[in-house]
């Protein structure tokens, strides 16, 4: 049951105190006095210290209690105010950090903005690189084939001067005789026939190192690049070095940009020539180990030291003397091979001659 409110309880317990007070007082006064003017007196005065002793009591009962009520009035009104405040420091809080926010949202913003400028310029910058690089690989590429000229030259010229001869020599046999004599007919023929394979051979591969193809879905016979890499420099291959080719009998073909493997390879070629200054060996070998065509070059060169060996794959950087090249030959060889999924790494030693290695993997 719900309990009963202040006002019910004063009520009935007034009621019942001034109950049993009637009763009792009137029971005794009645069994002591029999005067009727006295007793009506007397119960005149009894009613009037009932009233006054009740009044007296709910006037301190109800005075404590008004008093608690007071207390916590004030005690809820405290609450409220410190409440209110409360409420009003989390809001001025709760505004502040909204202003914070902002200020750093707007922060944010702007350094967004300078991101993404940033990044574009960074993209600009790539793509400029790019380009350059791209413009590196064939300026190298030219200056290769410049240094090649005089060679190139030497050696179409040969097969044309076979050519050249044996035609002056058809041409008087046939001015004198006026017949054909099918020995020496066939003898001048077979030298024109020779001179122009090897010219035919020697400009085939001058146009496969010249293009400038960027795809890297070729089918690259490396056996192949090897040799004409070796026919392009044959000028420049002193009689007194020796070319050993062991070749593995596995089909040695990879998936890349044939122009570009002509690149690599003329280059480390070229370098092991120019390494050996009077007799010496380059030995090239290919084998298929652990998925990859493995090619080794080895030459008995002059060889470099450790310093500089650690430096030869950076651009413009250059063991030779001014004017001899550009540092660019291994740099861009590095990228190359890095461009066909490949590694080349650099084993050498001052008077003894230098090893590279190179891994591509092989195509299935």
């Amino acid at each position: 049951m719900k309990q009963l409110q202040f006002e019910y309880k004063i009520t009935i317990a007034y009621i019942i105190i001034g109950g049993i007070w009637i009763a009792f007082s009137d029971m005794v006064i009645s069994s002591i006095i029999t005067d009727v003017d006295l007793l009506t007196e007397i119960q005149t005065y009894k009613g009037w210290f009932y009233v006054i002793v009740t009044a007296v009591l709910f006037y301190f009962f109800i005075k404590n209690h008004l008093s608690k009520l007071r207390d916590t009035e004030a005690e809820l009104k405290n609450h409220k105010n410190n409440l209110v405040l409360l409420i009003q420091e989390k809001t001025n809080d709760l505004e502040l950090l909204n202003t914070q926010l902002k200020v750093t949202n707007e922060e944010l913003n702007n350094k967004n903005e300078i991101i993404v400028g940033q990044n574009q310029e960074l993209q600009h910058t790539l793509n400029t690189l790019k380009e350059t690089q791209a413009h590196l690989i064939q300026s190298e590429k030219m200056v290769s084939l410049g240094t090649l000229t005089a060679g190139i030259a030497h050696e179409i010229n040969n097969p044309l001067n076979y050519i050249m001869g044996s035609y002056v020599g058809l041409d008087a046999y046939f001015k004198e005789y006026g017949s054909m004599n099918t020995e020496k007919t066939d003898v001048c023929m077979q030298s024109i026939h020779v001179g122009i394979e090897k010219a035919s051979a020697i400009i085939k591969g001058l146009n496969l190192l010249s293009r400038n193809s960027e795809t890297f879905d070729e089918t690259c016979n490396l056996h192949f690049i090897l040799d004409n890499s070796l026919l392009i420099l044959s000028n420049n291959i002193k009689s007194s070095i020796t070319i050993e080719k062991l070749y593995t009998q596995e089909n040695v073909v990879v998936k890349g940009n044939v122009g570009k493997l002509h690149q690599v390879f003329i280059n480390i070629l070229n370098n092991a020539i120019y390494a050996i200054a009077e007799k010496g060996t380059i030995t090239i070998t290919t084998a298929i180990t652990k998925g990859n065509v493995e090619i080794v070059v080895r030459d008995t060169g002059c060889g470099i030291g450790k310093e500089e060996l650690s430096q030869i794959t950076n651009p413009f950087y250059t063991t030779k003397p001014p004017g001899d090249g550009t540092g660019l030959g291994l740099s861009i060889t590095y990228s190359i091979i890095k461009e066909h999924n490949g590694t080349i790494s650099f084993v050498s030693e001052v008077g003894k001659g230098t090893i590279v290695t190179i891994t591509i993997p092989v195509h299935s």
